[in-house]
Order: C-alpha cells, then structure tokens, then sequence
C-alpha cells in the first residue's frame, strides 16, 4: 500500500509539474513572440519616420546619393540605375526584411517614390542582442518557476494522499486484527472522512456477518453430530451381528461409509468456522507426508474392491505451517475424490518440497463442469456434489485463505491431476 500510496503522489506531482510546463510555455513563448512584434513593429516606424523626414528635409533631392543620420544610413537611385546602391541591398524589392552584413544585423526598408528608390537601413545589432538576452531570462524564470512547481506540487500532493495513507494502514491491520475499526478522529470533514465513515460502515456489517456465518456453522455442525452419533452407533451394533446377509452387510457397509463422509463434513465445517480465530501456535510446520499417509488409510473405505493401487511418492520432504485440521480436510478432499471416481488403474500422491499433487487415471472432468469447478453452484441439477465434489470448493477457500494455489488438469475418461503450491505458507 506504501508503493500504492506513493504512485498516487507521483501521478499528483506529474500532472502538477506538468500543467506548469505547459502554462510556462505558453506565457514564455508568448512573452517573446510579443516582445518580437512590438520591436518589429517599433523598428518599422522608425525606418518610416526617418523616410518622411528625410524627404520633407530635401523635397527636391534626384540625385543618387548615401546620407547618413545618427540612427540610419539611406540611399538614394533611380529606379533604372541601381549600380550606385551596395550589393547586399541593390537587388531588394519595395518592402521591409532583415538581413546580415559584415556581422551586423540591419532592419531595411525599401520604397519607390515617384520613379526614386529609397533605401533606409536601420542597424539593430544591439537590439537583436537584447532580445537574446530576453529570451535567455524568460527560459530562466520559466526553469525557477518550474522547480517552484515541482516542489509545491510535491508538497501539496503527499497532502491529498496522507490521508489515504492514514486510512489504508488502518484498513490492513483488519486482516491480522479484525476487531479493529477506523480511527474517524484522524480525518477532515471532507471526501475522504467520507471514504473512512463507509469503510467503517461495512467493515463493521461485514465483521457481524462473519461472526453469523461462523456461529452458524459452529451451532449447526454441533448439533448435526449428535444424530449422526446415533445413526454411527446404530449402525455398529448392526453390523456387529454375524448373522447378516451379504447384501445387508454390504448395505450397512454404505450406510458407514456415508456418516463417515458426514462426520468429516462436520468436522470440515468446523474448522473452517475457527478459521479465522486460530493461534500462532497451531501454524508450526507439519510434515505433509506423515498427513497423507494417514489420510490415505482413512479414505480407503472409498475403494472397496476396485482394482486400484495408490502410491505415495515422497520427492522432498514438504513441510507446511498450517493447522492440521486444515491439513487433514485439504488432503482428505482430494485423495476422497480420487477414490471415488478412479475405476481401475491407479492413484498417485507426489510430494515435493514445495507442492502435493494427485494423480488419478479416473473418469476426468467434462470441459463445462472444468469451468465451473471450484464455485459453488445456484442451479439445482448444477448443485449435485456426487458430480462435481463440494470438496473441491472447500479446497479451493482453504488456499484463498493461506495464499496458496491450486490447480487441475483433466481429460475426459483418461484422469485428472490436482496440484497445490504453497509457495506462500503464512496466513494472509
């Protein structure tokens, strides 16, 4: 959120920076363009003036000739004899431009007066040199100016975003202390006191309701054991009795199997209700292929008779830091549907150091079912659990909640492969 933070006053202080270049630009360019004209435009009313006067001094002057004031040189030809004028004005038409001679600059205007040329050349050398120096001290305020901008900018921008700060440092301690609320006191009464009343709004609506969900969940999973209880005793005092047939058995049989399911579906409800509510202590790192192991026999009663053959293939030791009720729910989840939907062939557990992979050579998954297989469904023909395993959403909450990942591949009648990486091993 620091980096997040620290962009936004970035983004502030570009935007800042860059609306000064472009207002500086602009007056600058602006500055000098007028200055130009106005000593353009004061360079041709003097060539003008000096014209006028020159010829209301000497109305009846004919002859070719140069005169001289203290601020022009002009000349005087006709217009059918130009070989008296100098050469660098002598082919020039009436108007006024700007040429360089011998280094100097000169402003020239020419005009054609009753069959007379006339030829008045202002030097404006030490002009052209003040407007240089003009422009260099117009770019020199604009760079002050912008370093001004930069810093007010700079300034103003880390500000706005403090608050933003304030507020998102707060916001993160709700992962680590949920029971935590913002601080309103600390802001302005202003659009961002807005934002901090709102986050603190649903920050509160949303603890309730997952205090809700969770007493929910605890209440109901408490009280479905004590039926199932019954039911899992009822069925062992059955099947104590040798005298049964085999169908009955086999029926019995089933019956276990499914309030084992039950039971571990409970339990599964259970710890995900304390999910959030787990000690320190109860993260140490566990060896995952002691958990498989013993996951892998209390999952066999999915196999039966099929003729299949599970294999535990321990690449690296693999230790996660995790409680192991959420160890036991994650494994068991995956070996159960493995169980259930493998036929024949084969069933692999591979562990490596950072990653636990199922293996099974099973009926696979459709490609529609594929999109769609770790949400929960809304439909009911699309909420059947026998088809696509409530198991695998559970998995899927149990890495969002430690910042693991899981992932599947699969083709239709050949097999799937469900991989885990926990590459990230501390709660989020």
């Amino acid at each position: 959120m620091q980096k997040t933070t620290n962009r936004i006053a970035r983004r502030i202080t570009f935007a800042f920076l860059s609306f000064g270049v472009v207002i500086t630009l602009v007056l600058g360019l602006s500055l000098i363009v007028a200055f130009k004209t106005i000593v353009a435009s004061m360079l041709d009313d003097i060539l003008y003036a000096e014209l006028k006067h020159f010829r209301e001094q000497t109305p009846n002057m004919l002859d070719p000739g140069y005169f001289r004031s203290r601020t022009t040189s002009i000349y005087i030809s006709p217009l059918s004899e130009t070989y008296n004028l100098p050469a660098h004005v002598r082919d020039l038409d009436q108007g006024i431009y700007d040429l360089t001679y011998k280094h100097r600059d000169y402003r020239v205007l020419v005009e054609h007066i009753n069959g007379i040329r006339y030829v008045v050349k202002f030097d404006d050398t030490n002009i052209h040199e003040l407007e240089s120096e003009f422009v260099i001290l117009v770019w020199l305020c604009s760079i002050v100016v912008l370093v001004f901008a930069l810093a007010i900018g700079w300034r103003i921008s880390h500000g706005i975003v403090q608050p933003i700060k304030q507020l998102a440092d707060q916001v993160i301690t709700f992962k680590n202390k949920p029971d935590e609320s913002v601080q309103l006191s600390g802001f302005s009464d202003d659009e961002i006191g807005d934002l901090a009343h709102e986050v603190q709004h649903y920050h509160n609506q949303l603890r309730l309701l997952l205090i809700r969900e969770k007493e929910f969940a605890s209440n109901v999973s408490h009280e479905l054991r004590t039926p199932i209880t019954s039911i899992s005793l009822a069925v062992e005092i059955l099947s104590s009795n040798t005298n049964l047939p085999t169908r009955e058995r086999e029926r019995i049989g089933r019956i276990q199997r499914a309030i084992n399911e039950m039971i571990e579906l409970i339990e599964t409800f259970l710890v995900l209700a304390r999910i959030h509510n787990e000690s320190d202590e109860d993260c140490h790192p566990r060896k995952m292929g002691t958990i498989v192991r013993k996951v892998i026999e209390q999952q066999r009663v999915w196999l039966g008779d099929k003729p299949v053959e599970v294999h535990v293939i321990e690449k690296a030791l693999l230790k996660v830091s995790a409680p192991s009720g959420i160890l036991d729910v994650l494994v068991a989840n995956l070996v159960r549907n493995a169980f259930r939907y493998t036929e024949q062939g084969s069933i692999k557990v591979v562990l490596t150091s950072d990653r636990l992979t199922v293996v099974d050579t099973g009926v696979g998954i459709d490609a529609l079912t594929q999109a769609q297989i770790f949400k929960c469904y809304v439909k009911k023909d699309e909420c059947d659990p026998n088809k696509v395993g409530l198991g695998l959403m559970i998995v899927y909450r149990i890495c969002e909640r430690y910042g693991w990942h899981v992932s599947f591949e699969s083709i239709k009648n050949q097999g799937s492969e469900f991989t885990v990486w926990f590459q990230h091993q501390s709660p989020v």
